[in-house]
């Protein structure tokens, strides 16, 4: 009788695809599986939205407040907006330039590339910490009259909208990793990188792909655990501090919510691309559909099915519409490196003004 070794693919053997991957839609679906042409279509995308009446209108009603009029309140927040600029054109740079080192230039054949699933919210993380010390230090000047307000706290700023999402986005990662995590093996205690799926009513060792398990979920684990207490951090800073006037607190509220809006969309675009990873992995290592085993001049056939093969094919196939939303709103924040309405060298004349009367 032939048996198979515990490895995860043997010579002679040939792990066969499940049917439901066979159908008209692979070659889309395949080019899809690429960041870059994700990013296009994302593109397209955001263009549409930032031409729409609704965008347009935002944008006279920003320009209709000038530097001078606002008091330097634009000074005060400018350099926030570009920071969260600069920090979504960060996570688009550095995600699509890993995936396409790591696709065409590197070879990780039996490699725990981790750091694929973990980048974008990694990188998010740190860039909502530097706008949170930026906040900190230089955005949280001293009333120049006291202001009465009611307290605020990190969700004052936050739409409901961005809360929800931020919060589905979070908890789905969180949820998948340790499904995943759970659902995962190891093999004579290396890291937990495979999926069992048995052979049924065989002695035949089961069938161990490559799979989105511990190794790869811990590390992503802990940057979501970074990147909800900085963004938490960073929307409570931009909240808490005190109005400079009492006639500019309209202008800074519709501020804080821009930043605030920002930041919720930064934690959600992240940890979009982080999951749409995880479910291309899964979906990968759960449409297995069988195993053949060639030897002695014959070739033996043997069905096995993850009982989660087709959830996870659902998965995979939903995972480039995930990606394509986390582009758009990383593209949307993109915008806040030159605001409607913002003009810079005003900016820092006022800022440089506001900063001479406060000497005085």
């Amino acid at each position: 009788m032939l048996t198979t070794t515990a490895s995860p693919i043997d010579a002679g053997q040939r792990i066969e695809p499940g049917p439901w991957l066979f159908d008209p839609w692979q070659l889309f679906g395949a080019l899809l599986s690429m960041p870059w042409v994700s990013l296009i279509v994302a593109a397209i995308i955001a263009i549409a939205v930032t031409v729409s009446p609704r965008w347009r209108a935002r944008s006279e009603s920003r320009a209709r407040l000038t530097p001078a009029s606002s008091g330097g309140v634009f000074a005060r927040y400018a350099p926030e907006h570009r920071v969260l600029g600069l920090v979504a054109i960060s996570v688009i740079v550095i995600f699509v330039a890993e995936n396409l080192i790591t696709r065409y230039a590197l070879n990780l054949y039996n490699v725990v590339s981790w750091w694929r699933y973990a980048t974008p919210v990694f990188t998010a993380g740190v860039g909502i910490a530097v706008l949170l010390t930026l906040i900190v230090t230089r955005g949280s000047r001293p009333a120049e009259r006291p202001v009465v307000s009611p307290r605020r706290t990190w969700l004052s700023f936050s739409s409901r909208i961005g809360s929800a999402g931020a919060a589905v986005a979070l908890l789905a990662l969180t949820a998948t990793t340790v499904l995943a995590g759970l659902a995962s093996s190891n093999i004579d205690g290396g890291p937990y990188v495979f999926l069992e799926i048995d052979v049924p009513n065989e002695t035949i060792d089961p069938i161990r792909p490559w799979f989105y398990g511990w190794a790869y979920g811990v590390p992503v684990l802990i940057c979501t655990a970074a990147l909800v207490a900085v963004s938490v951090a960073a929307l409570h800073a931009n909240a808490a501090r005190p109005f400079l006037r009492p006639e500019t607190v309209l202008t800074e509220q519709r501020e804080r919510r821009d930043i605030a809006t920002g930041i919720t969309r930064l934690a959600i675009s992240s940890a979009l691309l982080a999951l749409a990873g995880a479910w291309r992995f899964i979906a990968e290592a759960g449409s297995i559909g069988g195993l053949t085993i060639e030897g002695d001049g014959r070739s033996d056939s043997y069905d096995a099915v993850w009982r989660y093969g087709e959830i996870a094919a659902v998965g995979g196939w939903l995972a480039p519409a995930l990606e394509i939303a986390a582009f758009v709103l990383l593209l949307l924040v993109t915008a806040q490196l030159c605001p409607p309405g913002y003009d810079f060298e005003r900016t820092d004349d006022a800022e440089t003004s506001a900063d001479r009367e406060a000497v005085r």
